[in-house]
């Protein structure tokens, strides 16, 4: 059971209730505890989904860290002396998870200015529901 956000911890009485925390649901969580609603949000695995977890933020990451090493390749066409001695990929995975680790949801949630947990405005809890 979901302890609700703005009553006594056992209770389910939200404004709104989304299950599913990927990237849609937890835009709408935020916003709709930014809106002042009390919200529940029920995620089975982790809070940003595929999106951030294993999907876009990650590829971008990669494909960032690539565009670096083509930038170091071509300096010299801009007047820059670099080399480039190769890629490092256990590096470049530690670079892909410091950005996933870095939005992950507790920043999320915080640069909302949004408070998690009992007697808050978005209450979460990790497992499945139904209704």
């Amino acid at each position: 059971m979901v302890a609700d956000a703005g009553h006594t911890p056992g209770h389910t009485d939200f404004d709104v209730l989304i299950l599913g925390a990927g990237s849609g649901g937890y835009a709408c969580a935020l916003r709709a505890a930014q809106l002042g609603l009390r919200v529940g949000l029920v995620e089975k695995d982790k809070v940003g989904g595929t999106c951030l977890h294993v999907g876009c933020i990650p590829t971008k990451a990669l494909l960032h860290a690539a565009e670096v090493a083509d930038s170091a390749r071509d300096s010299e066409r801009f007047g820059v002396k670099a080399s480039l001695e190769g890629i490092d990929m256990a590096g470049v995975n530690a670079y892909s998870n410091l950005i996933k680790s870095d939005i992950g949801k507790d920043r999320l949630w915080t640069s909302a200015k949004v408070r998690v947990g009992n007697r808050r405005c978005l209450a979460y809890k990790k497992g499945t529901d139904r209704f």
